[in-house]
């Protein structure tokens, strides 16, 4: 298998997993940290935001510093912050603390190993190379679902060890990496402004218009991934979210394909009639979820949503990777990642809180339905007027 397929394919299952630890075990670190929903939320987003806020000067240092250095640096973060909280387990400052430095340090491992994609990669295989990669990112979130369950009351502690061991792994990995390419700096000039080069992507209403379709797929992702158990149970009183873990796992297994599939369509659609297209299904699927009465008709609109959002990864990357200048894809694709993670973390919050003092998940699946047919329209509108080429 061609490097470009099974090095991002390691690291992006390190980065799923990084997203979904917690969710599998929530009652255990709630337990542990003496929270109840909205304090969980809280502890979920805490790596968002900062993996939110990383993007920009991740794309900024990669773009300067280089792949390689990149990666390295990241990879060791996120190792040894994953670890630490082990050394006072029920001090809720030093997992939360820690869990904000990893999100920045994969920040910076994600935008790394999207640029080894964009570096490495032939041309003609690179959507579907970013759709495997995106594919991987998933497989990631689901992997917890089914293993840290095994552990019983120990899956706390295993959900640490395994997020510090699969960037470990990733480092292990570049010894096969060829490195030379990777030792490069994309950024055309150092004497370039970053203010110049933060400008110029932030006046480009494609990146945001991506920024806020991949914040809607990805950022449903990961939602599902951490409430969809709460949601299911909720719509049946005789179970609870830890009878509807392996089900999640499917939704997410369901995103993985769809990551593929939509590599695959890339190489052969309009990307941007085919990224609206997913949009304006999300958004009717989100619809769907809002009003269906049952665990099992609501899960299966879950296993369709989780379809259409998987399917805009390979087309929101490589639209993403066309728009930016030359010089300027990490810092471009780190923008456009910078909308999404914060509309994931408005997801995460909304999703939490919601269900904490309105009782139901309801009214923020109808929020959301909302916004995403909203940014379909928008869609339609740049893919009318031409200008989204």
């Amino acid at each position: 298998m061609p490097v470009y397929y099974w090095f991002p394919i390691l690291g992006c299952l390190g980065i799923g997993f990084m997203f979904m630890n917690i969710p599998p075990v929530a009652t255990q670190f709630m337990q542990l940290f003496h929270v109840g929903y909205s304090g969980l939320s809280f502890l979920l987003s805490a790596l968002l935001w900062t993996h939110a806020l990383g993007q920009i000067p991740a794309g900024l240092i990669i773009d300067r510093l280089g792949i390689l250095r990149s990666l390295v640096i990241s990879a060791i973060l996120c190792t040894v912050c994953s670890l630490a909280p082990l050394l006072a387990p029920h001090n809720l400052g030093l997992a939360i603390a820690m869990r904000l430095v990893v999100g920045i340090a994969s920040a910076m491992l994600f935008l790394g190993i999207v640029f080894v994609v964009k570096v490495l990669a032939p041309p003609q295989f690179l959507a579907r190379a970013q759709g495997i990669q995106g594919a991987a990112f998933s497989l990631g979130t689901m992997v917890p679902y089914l293993v840290l369950p095994f552990f019983e009351a120990w899956g706390w502690v295993a959900s640490y060890i395994m997020v510090a061991l699969m960037p470990a792994l990733l480092l292990l990995a570049l010894l096969w990496t060829p490195r030379a390419p990777l030792r490069q700096k994309t950024a055309p000039d150092n004497n370039v402004s970053i203010w110049l080069s933060l400008k110029t992507v932030a006046r480009s209403k494609h990146l945001w218009f991506l920024g806020c379709c991949h914040g809607f797929s990805f950022g449903t992702i990961t939602a599902l991934g951490s409430w969809l158990p709460t949601v299911l149970a909720d719509r049946d009183q005789s179970t609870g979210p830890e009878h509807w873990a392996l089900a999640t796992g499917a939704v997410l297994l369901a995103g993985t394909f769809a990551r593929m599939g939509g590599g695959e369509l890339g190489g052969r659609s309009d990307l941007h009639k085919l990224l609206t297209r997913l949009v304006l299904g999300i958004s009717l699927l989100y619809t769907a979820m809002a009003l269906m009465p049952g665990p099992l008709t609501t899960l299966a609109a879950g296993v369709c949503l989780a379809f259409f959002c998987g399917g805009t990864y390979a087309a929101v990357f490589v639209l993403t990777i066309r728009t930016t200048g030359p010089g300027l894809v990490a810092t471009g694709v780190g923008f456009m990642t910078t909308v999404a993670c914060f509309i994931n973390v408005l997801l995460t919050l909304l999703m939490g809180n919601v269900r904490e003092y309105a009782g139901s998940f309801g009214p923020a699946l109808l929020v959301t339905a909302l916004c995403t047919a909203a940014l379909y329209l928008w869609g339609r509108r740049l893919c009318g007027d031409g200008s989204f080429s």
